[in-house]
């Protein structure tokens, strides 16, 4: 008998924490340990770092690895995930740490440690963790090094997905359930359960299209995106475009870094050519020159890919600033607005908010959102489930996606035959 239980992203998107038990051993796997960014429950409910096996994290966003090095402060317990993921997850988890100020229980010393046990798998490598449990990774398609994980405990095969992609993108393959074995559980985000993405390409021609059609008028285009993997993908649809073939894309904020990293582990995404030869099209922001570049790209027309995609920080927001009254100049948000953020009430309101005065500003430039989701929607997730192989019942839980979203979802494909389930936080099922 296997015990489930779930620490966290149920009814929510974030804080996500999955903990697998044996009633036989004395086996446990902790599937990620998240952080929400915003509330009182910042981190999943507890768990003993002593009673693990280990740790596997499933990618390096926050709301999945930001909970981890709680695990350091006196413990030692083994991390597994794929090598680019653990490296930007180091980078994101050093850049919490720099915007929080010290409101957090760990410091660099906790991240430090963890590096120390941590260990890296590649996809569909088989790893023994336990007396009786072993686990592998299957490339998730979500972000570059993400991954689905399969528990293999006391004869059950459970299967946790993270975030998940079926869209083959620019950067990315999606995910190919396929490669899967027969399992008895599915744990399955449900960010978008309810919601279909247009198609890649008309995403694609539409975005261009508005690109050109600045260029044309001898504008500005600023694509607010995340660091990692949105600012990428948008480099690679640029490139791939030739955007006329004589403007140039600068590149700003973390995500050169990230950039440089994916060049490293350029092996892990679908054309690693394509993107090398993608990267040296981009200018990167010098660090040195930072300034005067800066001050270039944002008075010259041209095209610019800086984070935050939601324009709450970074060096997309001192873009926009500079770009707001020109009338033939653009803001391109490319990433998931979050409600209250500088970049959702800019397209609900048309104004921006000061970071100073909290002022709302009138914003002259053209206005623009594109849906570059790096999650399956609907149709994609209950085709994923459809191909799936499972030993008997077609067990699901739903978890990381809004309440009301979880419960649809669970009930429209429980109308497909799966025993679907939207467990609260802390409750235990056992297998």
């Amino acid at each position: 008998m296997v015990k489930i239980r779930f620490l966290g992203a149920c009814g929510e998107v974030g804080r996500s924490g999955v903990l697998i038990e044996s009633e036989d051993t004395e086996d446990a796997v902790l599937c990620d340990y998240g952080k929400k960014m915003e509330g009182e429950e910042v981190f999943p409910e507890h768990v003993s770092g002593k009673k693990l096996s280990g740790i596997v994290l499933s990618h390096s966003h926050v709301d999945h690895c930001g909970g981890i090095p709680l695990f350091y402060i006196s413990g030692s317990v083994p991390l597994y995930s794929t090598e680019l993921t653990y490296r930007i997850s180091e980078i994101l988890l050093h850049d919490m740490l720099k915007i929080t100020s010290g409101y957090l229980p760990f410091h660099k010393s906790e991240l430090y440690k963890m590096r120390k046990y941590t260990q890296f798998l590649k996809y569909g490598q088989k790893r023994k963790i336990g007396s009786n449990t072993w686990i592998t990774l299957y490339n998730a398609g979500h972000i570059p090094g993400s991954a689905m994980i399969l528990v293999e405990m006391d004869g059950k095969n459970i299967l946790y997905t993270g975030d998940i992609n079926t869209t083959e993108t620019q950067l990315l393959k999606g995910v190919d359930p396929l490669e899967i074995p027969l399992i008895d559980v599915i744990i399955t985000e449900t960010t978008y359960g309810t919601t279909d993405h247009d198609p890649r390409n008309k995403t694609e021609e539409s975005f261009i299209k508005c690109v050109n059609d600045v260029l044309d008028n001898e504008g500005i285009v600023l694509n607010a995106a995340f660091g990692v993997s949105r600012s990428q993908e948008i480099a690679l649809v640029l490139t791939k475009n030739n955007n006329k073939g004589n403007s140039r894309i600068t590149l700003d904020g973390m995500a050169r870094r990230i950039s440089k990293i994916y060049i490293s582990f350029s092996e892990m995404l679908k054309n690693p050519k394509k993107f090398v030869d993608s990267m040296k099209k981009i200018h990167f922001i010098d660090q040195q020159k930072r300034d005067y570049e800066r001050r270039k790209a944002s008075s010259e027309s041209g095209i610019i890919i800086a984070p935050s995609g939601m324009l709450k920080g970074g060096t997309a927001r001192y873009y926009a600033e500079n770009i707001i009254n020109g009338d033939n100049n653009a803001i391109n948000l490319v990433s998931y607005q979050v409600d209250g953020t500088p970049g959702k009430i800019l397209l609900e309101k048309g104004v921006y908010i000061d970071k100073n005065t909290h002022e709302e500003i009138k914003v002259k430039a053209q206005i623009n959102h594109f849906d570059f989701s790096s999650h399956a929607g609907k149709s994609g997730l209950i085709e994923f489930l459809n191909n799936l192989k499972f030993k008997s019942d077609k067990k699901v839980f739903c978890v990381h996606g809004d309440e009301e979203v979880m419960k649809e979802f669970a009930s429209n494909i429980s109308k497909l035959g799966y025993m679907a389930e939207t467990p609260e936080t802390g409750k235990i099922f056992k297998i």
